[in-house]
């Protein structure tokens, strides 16, 4: 989720909308986490590197998203103002 200058300019309609897509992708890629991490607990010897890699990304990946989501609360919280 890339967020757009017109995103964070935008109607407080619009910004609810974003703050929803950005919690739904956030806790999409923390269901990825927690898949990536039972695939990695139960991984025979052979794939154990090949899984942790795969959990490694898939924690960078909800970092990045919830680095996303982050940054629209400010932009809401500007709302009230």
């Amino acid at each position: 989720m890339r967020l757009k200058r017109s995103v964070l300019d935008a109607s407080p309609e619009t910004l609810i909308d974003a703050m929803m897509d950005g919690y739904v992708a956030w806790r999409e890629a923390c269901a990825a986490v927690e898949k990536a991490y039972r695939d990695w607990l139960s991984a025979r010897r052979d794939d154990e590197a090949a899984a942790f890699v795969a959990y490694s990304t898939a924690l960078d990946r909800e970092e990045y998203v919830a680095a996303q989501y982050r940054r629209l609360i400010p932009s809401l919280a500007m709302e009230d103002d």
